[in-house]
């Protein structure tokens, strides 16, 4: 049976609504795989109080490995917050908090865009992490990670707390006893 002129139209319309969904979805899913956003918590039994079953130390230094050990990424907590920013391989990238505060505006976003794609080449391979904390140096203590890609879906959404450009997210975190110099299990 033929289709008729308006049928056509309307057919027409719908395989190129299609076609522009799929490309959007598609450039979503490929932009958060070359994308990721990566926190590091490191979590100290040594410094539980009565209501927290643990504390953030400071002066933090932590080498991030894959299965085999291989060294994929490093990293110190930055000071006074006590953040752990990552540093890039590359000394001409490294963190962007060494970006000076009077070129931050030109400079940050350019840091950013290479450190995210730097990290979802590594992010999720990482499995183990050496971790200095004050004399203490605590080797192969296992990572706990968590993982989400279900921003590219939304990518497109034109509203401040949902849309933007997508990116993978990682959650690491290891846990370690600084008083005993151990790996603790939570």
């Amino acid at each position: 049976m033929a289709l008729r002129g308006g049928a056509k139209i309307a057919l027409a319309m719908l395989i190129g609504v299609a076609g522009v969904a799929a490309l959007v979805l598609g450039y979503g899913w490929w932009r958060a795989s070359r994308h990721a956003a990566v926190t590091i918590r490191v979590d100290d039994l040594a410094l539980r109080t009565s209501t927290q079953p643990y504390g953030a130390p400071r002066g933090v230094a932590i080498t991030l490995r894959d299965d085999a050990g291989a060294v994929l990424a490093t990293g110190r907590s930055v000071e006074p917050l006590g953040y752990i920013a990552l540093a890039h391989p590359d000394p001409a990238i490294g963190t962007c908090e060494a970006v000076p505060p009077a070129l931050r505006r030109d400079d940050y976003p350019a840091c950013h865009e290479q450190q995210a794609r730097w990290a979802a080449t590594w992010a999720g391979r990482a499995r183990s992490a050496d971790v200095a904390v004050g004399g203490c140096t605590i080797r192969d203590a296992p990572l706990a990670v968590w993982h989400s890609n279900s921003e590219w879906l939304l990518w497109w959404v034109p509203l401040p707390h949902v849309g933007g450009l997508p990116h993978r997210y990682f959650d690491l975190s290891v846990a370690v006893d600084s008083a005993a110099c151990t790996a603790a299990k939570r």
